[in-house]
């Protein structure tokens, strides 16, 4: 069952380490329509890997109260240069918020963006429960603007246990959640939800036809269990009118009446004639 096609998405790592902003731009790059990206932590100004083509929106005052301690995000928050690059080919808009931008504000921004575009990437460096500069979390995010969250994991050791704790941590806060691995190899069979693409590890040679390579790579799915772990389906029954249970219950009690009368008669004639059978 896949999700809707026009909304926001947020995508997150499991760590820093993993290449997870191809994935975004994988999701940008295979919406049904229009896409935009919205990067958290980026600077304020436009960014210089944005090529002219796209339409960058710089954080206005009435979503952004600019402070002395916003601080431009590292390497590890918003991706290499060439990741950005990739994602910025593929939307339409891309707004860059700064470290410290409050829930409302960039609720606001993610709404705006979503009428106007079938699709929104939302790239949110953090884990899905460490709160931001903004003092909230991933989670937080995705419950206020009602999107799904693409968790980009790796193939190295602790990929998996990172993984499931994210997952968990989702679940908790019935947040639908999707997996995306990016890299070749890894055994994610233990993962409760069904892996929603996997982008290998030499995607950048794929820079010149990355689109069609993408619609091969990701599949968005919502967070149902693998097939094999689908509990089985039970139909629930039709919830009857007030006549039917009337009836059922007057049925019932007249059943229960006519045993109780049986009884008794045979109780009765017993005590009657004592002697009838020595």
């Amino acid at each position: 069952m896949s999700l809707p096609v026009r909304g926001p998405w947020v995508v997150t790592p499991t760590s820093s380490s993993v290449d997870w902003v191809v994935a975004a731009a994988a999701l940008a790059a295979t919406a049904d329509g229009s896409a935009a990206a919205v990067v958290l932590g980026g600077p304020p100004a436009p960014s210089r890997f944005t090529p002219p083509s796209s339409e960058v929106v710089a954080p206005s005052s009435q979503f952004v109260a600019p402070s002395s301690d916003v601080v431009a995000p590292s390497s590890e928050v918003v991706g290499s240069d060439s990741q950005l690059a990739v994602l910025a080919s593929h939307v339409a808009a891309l707004v860059e918020l700064p470290a410290g931008t409050g829930l409302d504000a960039v609720t606001a921004v993610v709404r705006d963006l979503g009428a106007k575009h079938d699709r929104v990437v939302i790239l949110v460096g953090d884990g899905v429960v460490t709160p931001t500069g903004g003092d909230w979390t991933v989670a937080d995010l995705a419950s206020a603007v009602r999107a799904p969250v693409a968790v980009v994991t790796g193939t190295d050791a602790d990929a998996v246990g990172h993984t499931l704790l994210a997952l968990e941590a989702l679940d908790r806060r019935r947040v639908p959640a999707s997996v995306i691995v990016v890299g070749d190899g890894g055994d994610f069979d233990a993962l409760p939800v069904r892996l929603a693409g996997r982008i290998p590890a030499d995607h950048t040679a794929f820079a010149g036809d990355f689109a069609v390579a993408a619609a091969g790579w990701v599949d968005p799915l919502d967070g149902s269990r693998p097939a094999s772990a689908q509990p089985p389906v039970v139909t629930p029954a039709r919830p009857r009118d007030l006549q039917t249970r009337v009836a059922i219950r007057a049925a019932w009690t007249l059943g229960i009446a006519f045993l109780l009368a049986i009884v008794l008669l045979c109780l009765c004639g017993g005590l009657r004639y004592p002697g009838s059978y020595t």
